[in-house]
């Protein structure tokens, strides 16, 4: 799926999580979203798409306080050890042994109540056969839940700044390229922004922490100082003080659409 190693920059990630909002943005958004889909239901598989280590999951499914003998947890992510991490932190909140999306033992070709691809689908290999097979995975009843920043989000304009210099369009897809794809499908969408703040202390290190976590390896092609002073824009006393946000695509199937759930 991915086409960024998130393996090699997990440090600056965790950089960039532990000095943002939006982890706390987006699980609030997505709390909303849910908000009652547990009532009646004696059974919740739900999917992680793009998993990493869990953490994020981990805040969602405290703010959901689902019953643990309902959840049946499925969890998908391209760096092993993350996966592996991300099942042992998850484990907590479900009676039942979590899968990988390959190995779901509830089904051959297992079918999700909740799928939740949380900041993921910009590195899919191909964004539209990656969404086509999500869906063919949501239950008639389900959601699944994206966010995806978009091109007015600040990271993503440090993005175009960068690969403007690279003198090359953007290697990855946006929060825009999701919305085009949905428009195919026979599925009703709902749309909402989450806004968050990303603050850091300003050192030229930390600022580098961000474009690894952005760029990864096509870093080392762009000319660093041009970037760098990208921040400058964002300067509030001694921090980088970036306000921005994210949308949250909430994804129904509309009632007359056939799935592998009949």
């Amino acid at each position: 799926m991915a086409t960024k190693d998130f393996g090699a920059i997990e440090t600056d990630y965790a950089f960039f999580m532990s000095h943002a909002t939006e982890a706390k943005s987006d699980v609030e958004e997505y709390a909303r979203q849910l908000n009652g889909f547990a009532d009646g239901r004696s059974l919740i598989h739900l999917l992680d798409f793009g998993c990493g280590t869990g953490e994020f999951s981990r805040q969602l499914l405290e703010t959901l306080a689902w019953p643990k003998g309902a959840l049946f947890l499925t969890l998908f992510e391209p760096v092993d050890h993350q996966q592996e991490l991300a099942a042992r932190r998850l484990s907590r909140f479900s009676e039942h042994a979590i899968a990988s999306l390959g190995e779901a033992s509830f089904d051959k070709q297992p079918v999700f109540d909740v799928i939740i691809s949380n900041h993921v689908l910009y590195y899919a290999e191909s964004l539209s056969q990656t969404i086509d097979q999500l869906l063919e995975r949501l239950h008639t009843e389900g959601k699944m839940l994206l966010a995806m920043a978009g091109h007015e989000n600040a990271l993503i304009k440090l993005w175009k700044v960068g690969f403007d210099l690279l003198e090359q369009p953007l290697p990855f897809y946006v929060a825009e390229d999701v919305a085009a794809l949905l428009v195919n499908h026979d599925v009703r969408v709902n749309t909402s922004p989450s806004h968050y703040q990303l603050r850091f202390p300003d050192t030229e290190e930390n600022r580098w922490k961000i474009l690894r976590f952005l760029f990864g390896d096509y870093l080392r092609q762009i000319p660093r100082d041009a970037l760098l002073k990208e921040f400058d824009q964002y300067v509030q006393e001694d921090h980088i003080e970036i306000n921005t946000y994210s949308e949250h695509f909430t994804v129904e199937l509309n009632p007359q659409t056939q799935s592998s759930a009949q």
